[in-house]
Protein backbone atom coordinates (compact mmCIF):
# COMPACT_ATOMS: atom_id res chain seq x y z
CA UNK A 1 0.00 0.00 0.00
CA UNK A 2 2.79 1.93 0.95
CA UNK A 3 4.49 1.89 -2.58
CA UNK A 4 1.01 2.74 -4.38
CA UNK A 5 0.73 5.81 -2.31
CA UNK A 6 4.07 6.87 -3.14
CA UNK A 7 3.80 6.06 -7.08
CA UNK A 8 0.45 7.60 -7.13
CA UNK A 9 2.27 11.03 -5.30
CA UNK A 10 5.16 10.89 -7.47
CA UNK A 11 2.63 10.33 -10.75
CA UNK A 12 0.67 13.64 -9.20
CA UNK A 13 3.60 15.42 -9.40
CA UNK A 14 5.08 14.66 -12.69
CA UNK A 15 1.89 15.82 -14.24
CA UNK A 16 1.53 19.15 -12.22
CA UNK A 17 5.17 19.74 -13.59
CA UNK A 18 4.41 18.62 -17.15
CA UNK A 19 0.81 20.32 -17.37
CA UNK A 20 0.71 24.30 -16.69
CA UNK A 21 -1.69 25.84 -14.34
CA UNK A 22 -5.33 25.87 -16.02
CA UNK A 23 -7.94 28.84 -15.76
CA UNK A 24 -9.89 26.57 -13.43
CA UNK A 25 -7.35 25.77 -11.04
CA UNK A 26 -6.76 29.34 -10.33
CA UNK A 27 -9.29 30.21 -7.58
CA UNK A 28 -7.79 33.05 -5.95
CA UNK A 29 -9.68 36.36 -6.53
CA UNK A 30 -6.86 38.56 -7.04
CA UNK A 31 -2.60 38.56 -7.15
CA UNK A 32 0.13 40.30 -5.64
CA UNK A 33 1.94 42.74 -7.99
CA UNK A 34 5.25 41.31 -6.56
CA UNK A 35 4.29 37.66 -7.41
CA UNK A 36 3.86 38.73 -11.45
CA UNK A 37 6.04 41.27 -12.32
CA UNK A 38 9.56 40.80 -11.99
CA UNK A 39 12.77 43.44 -11.87
CA UNK A 40 13.76 45.68 -12.82
CA UNK A 41 10.03 46.21 -14.27
CA UNK A 42 8.70 45.91 -11.13
CA UNK A 43 10.18 49.20 -9.85
CA UNK A 44 9.50 50.95 -13.09
CA UNK A 45 5.79 50.30 -13.08
CA UNK A 46 5.66 51.71 -9.61
CA UNK A 47 7.46 54.80 -10.22
CA UNK A 48 5.87 55.30 -13.59
CA UNK A 49 2.61 53.42 -13.94
CA UNK A 50 3.69 52.34 -17.47
CA UNK A 51 6.53 50.37 -19.44
CA UNK A 52 6.82 50.40 -23.00
CA UNK A 53 9.03 48.07 -25.27
CA UNK A 54 9.01 48.23 -29.06
CA UNK A 55 10.97 45.33 -30.33
CA UNK A 56 14.10 45.74 -33.10
CA UNK A 57 13.20 43.79 -36.25
CA UNK A 58 14.57 40.74 -35.03
CA UNK A 59 13.67 40.35 -30.98
CA UNK A 60 10.36 38.72 -30.90
CA UNK A 61 10.87 37.84 -27.23
CA UNK A 62 7.82 38.71 -24.98
CA UNK A 63 9.61 41.30 -22.37
CA UNK A 64 6.58 42.64 -20.05
CA UNK A 65 4.40 39.98 -20.07
CA UNK A 66 3.59 39.08 -16.31
CA UNK A 67 3.16 35.61 -14.76
CA UNK A 68 0.10 34.55 -15.49
CA UNK A 69 -2.40 31.78 -16.15
CA UNK A 70 -2.57 32.71 -19.37
CA UNK A 71 1.69 33.31 -20.01
CA UNK A 72 1.97 30.69 -21.82
CA UNK A 73 -1.31 31.40 -24.48
CA UNK A 74 0.16 34.70 -25.26
CA UNK A 75 3.78 33.90 -26.10
CA UNK A 76 1.70 31.00 -28.29
CA UNK A 77 -0.49 33.68 -29.92
CA UNK A 78 2.61 34.78 -31.95
CA UNK A 79 2.80 35.95 -36.10
CA UNK A 80 4.72 33.98 -38.14
CA UNK A 81 6.88 35.98 -40.20
CA UNK A 82 9.70 37.24 -42.02
CA UNK A 83 9.88 41.09 -40.49
CA UNK A 84 7.38 42.99 -39.08
CA UNK A 85 6.64 45.23 -35.45
CA UNK A 86 6.29 44.25 -31.94
CA UNK A 87 5.74 46.32 -29.38
CA UNK A 88 4.54 45.73 -25.79
CA UNK A 89 2.96 48.39 -23.43
CA UNK A 90 2.51 47.46 -19.09
CA UNK A 91 -0.16 49.60 -17.29
CA UNK A 92 -0.54 49.60 -13.83
CA UNK A 93 -3.79 51.77 -12.48
CA UNK A 94 -5.51 52.12 -8.91
CA UNK A 95 -8.89 51.23 -8.36
CA UNK A 96 -9.52 54.15 -6.67
CA UNK A 97 -8.38 56.59 -9.62
CA UNK A 98 -10.63 54.45 -11.78
CA UNK A 99 -13.78 54.79 -9.58
CA UNK A 100 -12.54 58.46 -8.75
CA UNK A 101 -13.04 59.18 -12.51
CA UNK A 102 -15.96 57.08 -13.09
CA UNK A 103 -19.14 58.48 -14.99
CA UNK A 104 -21.66 55.92 -14.05
CA UNK A 105 -24.34 57.58 -11.71
CA UNK A 106 -24.90 53.91 -10.04
CA UNK A 107 -22.45 53.47 -6.97
CA UNK A 108 -20.43 51.91 -5.81
CA UNK A 109 -18.48 51.54 -9.01
CA UNK A 110 -17.90 47.48 -9.93
CA UNK A 111 -14.03 46.93 -10.59
CA UNK A 112 -14.57 43.09 -10.59
CA UNK A 113 -13.29 40.91 -13.23
CA UNK A 114 -16.69 40.16 -14.11
CA UNK A 115 -17.12 44.14 -14.93
CA UNK A 116 -13.72 43.43 -16.82
CA UNK A 117 -15.34 40.99 -19.00
CA UNK A 118 -18.23 42.94 -19.75
CA UNK A 119 -16.28 46.04 -20.86
CA UNK A 120 -13.80 43.97 -23.11
CA UNK A 121 -17.03 42.08 -24.85
CA UNK A 122 -18.50 46.18 -25.50
CA UNK A 123 -16.85 46.79 -29.04
CA UNK A 124 -19.63 49.14 -30.09
CA UNK A 125 -18.96 51.17 -26.88
CA UNK A 126 -15.28 51.83 -28.97
CA UNK A 127 -17.35 53.66 -31.51
CA UNK A 128 -15.87 57.04 -31.05
CA UNK A 129 -13.02 56.82 -28.66
CA UNK A 130 -10.31 59.13 -29.46
CA UNK A 131 -6.70 58.53 -29.93
CA UNK A 132 -3.54 60.51 -30.69
CA UNK A 133 -1.81 60.30 -33.86
CA UNK A 134 1.76 60.67 -34.67
CA UNK A 135 1.31 60.81 -37.58
CA UNK A 136 -1.35 63.60 -37.58
CA UNK A 137 0.26 65.12 -34.78
CA UNK A 138 -3.60 65.42 -33.40
CA UNK A 139 -5.89 63.54 -31.51
CA UNK A 140 -8.27 61.97 -33.94
CA UNK A 141 -11.57 59.43 -34.04
CA UNK A 142 -9.70 56.11 -33.97
CA UNK A 143 -12.98 53.79 -35.24
CA UNK A 144 -15.61 55.41 -36.63
CA UNK A 145 -17.84 52.21 -37.01
CA UNK A 146 -17.22 49.30 -34.58
CA UNK A 147 -19.62 46.38 -34.08
CA UNK A 148 -19.83 42.84 -33.17
CA UNK A 149 -21.08 40.77 -36.44
CA UNK A 150 -22.92 37.66 -37.13
CA UNK A 151 -19.72 35.62 -38.37
CA UNK A 152 -16.70 35.79 -40.11
CA UNK A 153 -18.07 35.96 -43.49
CA UNK A 154 -21.23 37.53 -42.19
CA UNK A 155 -20.82 41.56 -41.53
CA UNK A 156 -24.50 41.63 -40.46
CA UNK A 157 -24.34 43.44 -36.82
CA UNK A 158 -25.52 41.79 -33.85
CA UNK A 159 -25.33 43.42 -30.30
CA UNK A 160 -22.56 43.18 -28.01
CA UNK A 161 -22.35 39.59 -26.63
CA UNK A 162 -21.07 40.97 -22.54
CA UNK A 163 -22.95 38.81 -20.41
CA UNK A 164 -22.34 35.93 -18.64
CA UNK A 165 -18.69 33.85 -18.68
CA UNK A 166 -16.55 35.00 -21.21
CA UNK A 167 -13.85 32.09 -21.00
CA UNK A 168 -13.97 30.21 -24.72
CA UNK A 169 -16.13 32.77 -26.15
CA UNK A 170 -15.41 33.35 -29.75
CA UNK A 171 -17.30 36.41 -31.74
CA UNK A 172 -16.52 38.20 -34.73
CA UNK A 173 -16.10 42.21 -35.09
CA UNK A 174 -15.98 45.24 -38.12
CA UNK A 175 -14.34 48.02 -37.01
CA UNK A 176 -13.52 50.97 -39.67
CA UNK A 177 -10.56 52.31 -38.33
CA UNK A 178 -9.00 56.14 -38.56
CA UNK A 179 -5.58 55.04 -40.58
CA UNK A 180 -5.93 51.32 -41.24
CA UNK A 181 -9.40 50.82 -42.83
CA UNK A 182 -11.95 48.39 -42.15
CA UNK A 183 -10.90 45.36 -40.78
CA UNK A 184 -13.08 42.47 -39.71
CA UNK A 185 -11.50 40.47 -36.85
CA UNK A 186 -11.84 36.93 -34.57
CA UNK A 187 -11.82 38.14 -31.06
CA UNK A 188 -11.32 34.94 -28.22
CA UNK A 189 -11.74 35.37 -24.89
CA UNK A 190 -10.73 33.55 -21.57
CA UNK A 191 -11.92 34.13 -17.89
CA UNK A 192 -10.66 33.02 -14.94
CA UNK A 193 -11.13 34.10 -11.39
CA UNK A 194 -8.61 36.73 -11.26
CA UNK A 195 -8.02 37.72 -15.20
CA UNK A 196 -9.27 38.62 -18.46
CA UNK A 197 -7.66 38.04 -21.60
CA UNK A 198 -8.92 38.53 -25.18
CA UNK A 199 -7.05 38.21 -28.49
CA UNK A 200 -7.70 40.16 -32.04
CA UNK A 201 -6.55 38.53 -35.08
CA UNK A 202 -7.26 40.11 -38.58
CA UNK A 203 -9.28 38.13 -40.58
CA UNK A 204 -9.37 40.53 -44.24
CA UNK A 205 -6.13 42.40 -45.07
CA UNK A 206 -5.18 46.13 -43.10
CA UNK A 207 -4.72 49.17 -45.71
CA UNK A 208 -2.15 52.58 -44.76
CA UNK A 209 -4.05 54.54 -47.41
CA UNK A 210 -3.69 53.06 -50.79
CA UNK A 211 -1.25 50.94 -49.71
CA UNK A 212 -2.01 47.68 -48.46
CA UNK A 213 0.19 47.29 -44.79
CA UNK A 214 -0.64 43.72 -43.34
CA UNK A 215 -2.30 40.40 -44.80
CA UNK A 216 -4.82 38.65 -43.52
CA UNK A 217 -4.40 36.58 -40.12
CA UNK A 218 -0.72 38.59 -39.65
CA UNK A 219 -1.93 40.94 -36.76
CA UNK A 220 -2.00 40.11 -33.19
CA UNK A 221 -3.32 42.68 -30.45
CA UNK A 222 -3.49 40.62 -27.33
CA UNK A 223 -5.14 42.21 -23.62
CA UNK A 224 -4.63 40.84 -20.35
CA UNK A 225 -6.21 42.79 -17.16
CA UNK A 226 -5.09 41.03 -13.84
CA UNK A 227 -6.49 41.55 -10.28
CA UNK A 228 -3.72 43.09 -8.20
CA UNK A 229 -5.93 44.01 -5.62
CA UNK A 230 -6.30 47.65 -5.17
CA UNK A 231 -5.00 47.87 -8.54
CA UNK A 232 -5.52 46.28 -12.13
CA UNK A 233 -2.21 45.64 -13.94
CA UNK A 234 -2.73 45.94 -17.36
CA UNK A 235 -0.76 44.33 -20.30
CA UNK A 236 -0.96 45.04 -24.03
CA UNK A 237 0.97 43.67 -26.95
CA UNK A 238 0.50 43.68 -31.18
CA UNK A 239 2.60 41.84 -33.26
CA UNK A 240 2.14 42.71 -36.97
CA UNK A 241 3.66 40.74 -39.74
CA UNK A 242 4.39 42.50 -42.96
CA UNK A 243 7.38 43.70 -44.88
CA UNK A 244 8.84 47.05 -43.15
CA UNK A 245 9.16 50.09 -46.18
CA UNK A 246 11.91 53.01 -45.57
CA UNK A 247 9.38 55.04 -46.96
CA UNK A 248 6.41 55.06 -44.39
CA UNK A 249 8.24 52.23 -41.70
CA UNK A 250 7.95 55.23 -39.03
CA UNK A 251 4.20 55.88 -39.42
CA UNK A 252 3.60 52.19 -39.56
CA UNK A 253 5.40 51.55 -36.73
CA UNK A 254 3.57 54.98 -34.65
CA UNK A 255 0.14 53.55 -35.83
CA UNK A 256 0.20 50.33 -34.17
CA UNK A 257 1.75 51.92 -31.11
CA UNK A 258 -0.87 54.56 -30.53
CA UNK A 259 -3.37 51.66 -30.53
CA UNK A 260 -2.28 50.26 -27.00
CA UNK A 261 -2.17 53.94 -25.38
CA UNK A 262 -5.91 54.27 -27.36
CA UNK A 263 -6.88 50.71 -25.96
CA UNK A 264 -6.05 51.43 -22.14
CA UNK A 265 -7.76 54.79 -21.83
CA UNK A 266 -10.92 53.33 -23.49
CA UNK A 267 -10.87 50.73 -21.31
CA UNK A 268 -10.10 52.35 -18.23
CA UNK A 269 -12.69 54.87 -19.10
CA UNK A 270 -15.57 52.56 -19.02
CA UNK A 271 -16.23 52.23 -15.46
Amino acid sequence: MRKLLTGCITVLFLTAAVFPLSAEACSADSYTLEAVVNEPYLSQLKANGKIRFVHGENDNEMKLLPKSVYTGQIRANKVEKKSGYITECLYLVDKDTVIKNSTQSLLPVDTSIKAVSRILRSISKMEGMKYYSHFYKKSVTLYSRTYMIAGPDDNTPVSDLNTGNADGQIVYAFQNDHTLGGCTYLLNYYQSAAEMYVTFNNLTKMMFGIIKAVDPRQFRANMLVMDCGNQFLIYISTDTGCPRVRIIDSQINDAFNDRLDALYTWFISQF
